[in-house]
């Protein structure tokens, strides 16, 4: 575990040590939860939540990096879920061609 510490920067978080075994299985819990076009929407609601919060104060660089951090979360969820399901622990999609 110390090790995953280390890897994780010393940084406090809160993930249980099943997860940390076995990351597939949280791939696999989060994407039970959460499908992937919701995900993307709930994600864009966040940023839209965090401007409308911040719009008065905001500095365009900071407008522009949350921008491409919200960007590249949902690419992030995207290729986990694409690792799910070459990994073989997340279904396919129904509309996914066949191999």
């Amino acid at each position: 575990m110390e090790d995953y510490n280390r890897i994780l920067n010393y940084q406090p978080h809160n993930i249980p040590e099943q997860f940390v075994l076995d990351p597939d299985s949280a791939i696999n819990i989060f994407f039970s939860f959460h499908p992937i076009p919701e995900t993307r929407e709930k994600i864009k609601l966040l940023f839209r939540a965090w401007l409308r919060l911040l719009n008065v104060y905001a500095e365009p660089s900071d407008i522009s990096a949350m921008l491409l951090f919200q960007e590249q979360l949902i690419e992030f969820v995207e290729v986990s879920y694409i690792k799910g399901v070459k990994d073989g622990y997340l279904p396919k999609p129904a509309n996914q061609p066949i191999d």
